[in-house]
């Protein structure tokens, strides 16, 4: 029952923040168990719930899939730790959710000594814990006294250092936590983990932790069970904004083979190495890696350039479209001719902002000034009449607005100045959104419910029996307006946009025209480089396109079409 509450609360609260949820690669995931289910980890609270998210998946059937949460961050919280309970979250703390600021500060490092001034080693420390300063990290080996410790410097800090914070790390033994994990993989469960260990917004993987490995092996030597891994990649696009898109790929499983077992029985470090490796290289398959937002923003305007401006593609294949486009960024980086079609796609990227325009809308200017027109006055009386049915919405849902901006804001800053691998804070945004509207919008349907019932009793036009029962129906449908308000807003951004792209095509025709001439010369440059340089990136290229510019492929395929008609007998 708690399960199934906690799944229903999940698909309203994912299909409410995100326009668009695509799932691909369902049919790879295996019909029995036991099964890890790996995933990259950009959406904090938000990660775990996308994939509960999917009612048809056969890893819900048959699984009931139970998700690897962090204590401390997670479970302990009075809304996502009920739902993480309820959803079976196996606990896990972090050492760094439970670091604690020194006393003192540390005055001077002499190899392996570190002098303290004020500080209580000897009761806030212990061998093994870590201590963290100057943003890197150092077993402590030993504590001599309150003012002195040992630790494993190997020469990463350099000394002379004055009036130095730092932060003390405790040990934790995760014992427990792995003979859990392993007794549930031995019953067959599936179990979900992010191995990254915490939720960052990088455009790339961060180093992953060791305890996927753990659970894998530990479990496969202990029960003699060969547990299936299956990477899941969860590739949003704005992920932290209201009605944005997230695409769900789930990669091919695989099982843990005999031989890593048996070298985890005689050395746990190699072992847990390379499956770290191959579990790091099957996660960058299902996921969109780029060095930076730039070059990001500029894989995916090459993908809209390399296809034909009517092409439609499935979800799946625009997907791998866009992952070998980011792979060939880190391959043939130093490639001349890549490095200058780069610089010129960021360059066209640049000019879009300044024009405030959409790479699509370019694609779609033509040069017909009343057709121009009629888009203008269709547009714009769709955009009205999404207007007149949101707006009151709006009005009513403004004080909420800048409550949950203002809590969420305040929550980013905070996760940016805790974390040493957050870019700016935007992975947090979407869970303390949602969290947030948790426990305002129903104080705001409560307020909103009494301040209309009070305006039914002063103005006193109708009997006290219908007013109640108009208070009620206003309570019962203020929530499904707000739904459809959302849904009314989607369409007012769609034709908002396209009003004001082709005003502006109207009023500035010689600059757009000229920047839709250099989109035609990028197309034609970006399709003679894959042509040339496919075979670096992906074996077997020819085969193996995505897309085909083939003229006598599509007359292959009308052909295809009438044999089918005869077999039909028409």
């Amino acid at each position: 029952m708690a399960y199934t509450a906690a799944r229903l609360f999940s698909t309203v609260v994912t299909q409410t923040f995100f326009r668009d949820i695509q799932v691909i690669g369902q049919e790879n995931i295996p019909k029995d168990g036991p099964l890890l289910l790996f995933g990259n980890h950009n959406n904090q609270f938000i990660d775990p719930l996308v994939l509960i998210l999917i009612k048809e998946s056969l890893l819900y059937q048959i699984f009931q899939g139970r998700f690897i949460l962090q204590q401390l961050l997670n479970m302990k919280r009075p809304i996502i730790g009920h739902l993480g309970k309820a959803l079976g979250g196996i606990p896990v703390e972090r050492p760094q959710d439970l670091a604690k600021r020194g006393f003192g500060t540390i005055q001077k490092i002499d190899g392996n000594i570190v002098y303290g001034l004020r500080t209580e080693f000897k009761s806030q420390c212990k061998v093994n814990d870590i201590l963290v300063a100057n943003e890197q990290e150092f077993q402590i080996i030993e504590v001599i006294n309150d003012t002195q410790l040992k630790i494993n410097n190997n020469g990463q800090l350099d000394s002379p250092i004055r009036n130095l914070q730092y932060k003390i790390q405790p040990k934790i033994d995760q014992s427990n936590m792995f003979e859990q994990v392993w007794i549930e993989l031995s019953k067959g469960a599936c179990i979900g983990i992010f191995p990254e260990g915490g939720s960052h917004d990088q455009t790339r993987l961060l180093p992953l932790k060791p305890g996927i490995c753990i659970m894998a092996l530990g479990a496969s030597q202990k029960f003699n069970t060969k547990v299936k891994l299956q990477p899941v990649g969860l590739n949003y696009f704005k992920g932290h904004k209201f009605r944005s898109k997230v695409i769900i790929e789930f990669g091919v499983p695989y099982e843990v083979s005999q031989e890593l077992i048996d070298l985890y029985a005689k050395n746990k470090r190699e072992a847990i190495s390379n499956l770290l490796y191959e579990i790091e290289s099957q996660l960058k398959t299902v996921t969109i890696q780029a060095p930076t937002y730039s070059d990001l923003s500029a894989v995916m305007i090459v993908r809209s350039l390399y296809l034909p401006d009517k092409a439609r593609l499935s979800p799946q294949d625009n997907l791998e479209l866009v992952k070998r486009f980011s792979s060939a960024f880190y391959k043939l980086e130093n490639h001349p001719e890549v490095k200058e079609v780069v610089s010129q796609v960021k360059m066209y990227n640049y000019k879009l902002k300044a024009l405030g325009v959409y790479d699509y809308q370019v694609m779609r200017m033509e040069k017909n000034t009343i057709m121009d027109i009629y888009k203008i006055a269709f547009n714009l009386f769709m955009a009205m009449l999404s207007l007149s049915f949101a707006l009151p919405g709006y009005i009513m849902t403004i004080p909420i607005s800048l409550l949950l901006n203002t809590y969420t804001e305040r929550e980013r800053q905070k996760a940016l100045a805790n974390s040493k691998v957050k870019l700016s804070g935007k992975d947090v945004i979407a869970s303390y959104k949602i969290l947030a509207s948790i426990m305002i919008v129903p104080a705001a349907i409560a307020i909103y419910t009494i301040l209309f019932h009070f305006a039914l009793k002063k103005w006193n036009f109708i009997s006290k029996q219908k007013q109640l029962k108009l208070t009620i129906i206003f309570f019962l449908l203020w929530p499904l307006y707000i739904t459809a308000m959302i849904r009314s807003n989607d369409g007012l951004i769609r034709h908002s946009r396209k009003v004001k792209s082709q005003i502006l095509f109207l009023l500035y025709q010689s600059k757009y025209r000229k920047l839709k001439r250099q989109r035609e010369q990028l197309q034609d440059k970006i399709r003679k480089m894959v042509d040339m340089l496919g075979e670096n990136v992906v074996a077997d290229f020819t085969k193996k396109r995505v897309f085909s510019f083939d003229a006598k492929k599509d007359k292959l395929d009308i052909d295809n079409v009438f044999c089918s008609l005869e077999e039909l007998g028409i």
